[in-house]
C-alpha cells in the first residue's frame, strides 16, 4: 500500500510502499479516508521522539484519522466491517500510522464512530486534537470564572480548547495572529481574542491583574510567564518535563500529552453531535501533496491541515 513514512533512522520521510498491516487482537484495521498533521507527526519526522517511543521500521506517519473499517481482529465488539469511524493510532511503539491507505487502531480506546455531520476532513481532525484538548482542560481544573490565557489557540488543538473552556465558564483569552483568527476565536467563545505579536501588551489590556492559568501550545512561554498570577499555572503540550517551564517556583508546570481513551472519544463526537463543538479544517491536500501539508503546519493557519487519501 501506499505510505508516507521514515523508511530508517535519520531518514527523511517520503512516500513508500509498505505492507498492509494486519489487525492484532483487540485491534481494527481503517481504510484510511483522511487524515489530519500534527504537531505529534512533525516531531516523529524530525526524529525527537525517539527517547520517548520504540520506532519500528519502516514507520508510517500519521497519528489521526477518518475512514471506514476494513477488518476486525479477535476479541472485538462494537465494530464491523463498513463502519465509518474516526480515531488515533496510539500504540507502545510507532510504526502503523494514518498516513496511509490503511492502518490499525486499539478499537475500546482509539476508534469511535465518526458523526454523520462531520466531513471526513472534519472527522479526522477531532480524536487527536480533541483528546489533548480534553487533556488540557483536565490539567486546568475548575475554569469558571477564570481567565485562561490560550497562546496558539488558532490550531486544531486551540480551536477546540477555546470552545470547550468557554462552555464551562473560563473567560477565555486567546491569541491569533490575523483578524480572520480572531474573528473565529470570538465566535467559539473566547471572551477576548488579542493579537500573538504584541502579546504581553494585549493581554495586559484586557487582564491588567495577569491570569490564572496560561496553555502553551504556540511560541516561548518565558514570553507570557509572567502575566500568570502567583500559585497559577502553566499547561504545555510542548514542554515535556517540570524542570522545562519558566517560573516553577512560583507557578504550577503541567507538561501533558494527548492519549485518548474512548469515553474521551465519545465525549467529542456526542458535543459534536448536539452542536456544541466545531472542528474547524483550514485546508485539504492530496496524498501525492503530504509533504506540502507538513510544510505549512503551524505558519497562521486557522484550524486543523488535512490530507485526503484517494
Amino acid at each position: 500500500m501506499r505510505a508516507y513514512a521514515v523508511a530508517s533512522a535519520g531518514e527523511p520521510p517520503a512516500h513508500h510502499d509498505v505492507d498492509i498491516p494486519e489487525p492484532d487482537a483487540g485491534e481494527v484495521r481503517v481504510r484510511v479516508a483522511a487524515a489530519s498533521v500534527n504537531g505529534f507527526d512533525i516531531a516523529v519526522a524530525a526524529g525527537y521522539m525517539a527517547n520517548f517511543f520504540e520506532h519500528r521500521y519502516p514507520l508510517v506517519l500519521g497519528r489521526e484519522f477518518a475512514g471506514v473499517v476494513d477488518a476486525v481482529g479477535p476479541d472485538v465488539e462494537g465494530f464491523e466491517v463498513g463502519d465509518r469511524v474516526l480515531g488515533v493510532v496510539s500504540k507502545p511503539h510507532l510504526q502503523e500510522g494514518a498516513f496511509a491507505e490503511y492502518t490499525t487502531a486499539v478499537a475500546d480506546s482509539g476508534v469511535v464512530a465518526a458523526p454523520d455531520a462531520l466531513t471526513d476532513a472534519a472527522a479526522a481532525s477531532l480524536g487527536h486534537t480533541g483528546s489533548t484538548a480534553l487533556s488540557i482542560l483536565a490539567a486546568l481544573g475548575d475554569v469558571e470564572g477564570k481567565k485562561i490565557l490560550v497562546v496558539g489557540a488558532t490550531g486544531g488543538v486551540g480551536t477546540l480548547l477555546t470552545q470547550l473552556a468557554a462552555a464551562e465558564g473560563g473567560e477565555v483569552i486567546a491569541t491569533g495572529r490575523t483578524d480572520e483568527g480572531r474573528q473565529l476565536l470570538l465566535e467559539l467563545g473566547a471572551t477576548h481574542a488579542v493579537d500573538y505579536a504584541d502579546l504581553v501588551a494585549a493581554v495586559r489590556a484586557v487582564a491588567p491583574d495577569g491570569v490564572d492559568a496560561a496553555v502553551h501550545l504556540h511560541g516561548n512561554p518565558t514570553e507570557f510567564a509572567p502575566l500568570v498570577k502567583d500559585g497559577g499555572t502553566i499547561v504545555s503540550t510542548l514542554l515535556y518535563a517540570p524542570e522545562m517551564f519558566p517560573d516553577a517556583d512560583r507557578i504550577t508546570p503541567a507538561p501533558i500529552a494527548g492519549y485518548p481513551t474512548g469515553d474521551a472519544l465519545r465525549r467529542l463526537t456526542g458535543l459534536v453531535d448536539d452542536g456544541s463543538l466545531r472542528v474547524i479544517v483550514d485546508r485539504e491536500h492530496a496524498f501525492d501533496d503530504v509533504a506540502d501539508a507538513f510544510a505549512a503546519y503551524g505558519h497562521e493557519t486557522i484550524g486543523n491541515i488535512v490530507v485526503i487519501i484517494d
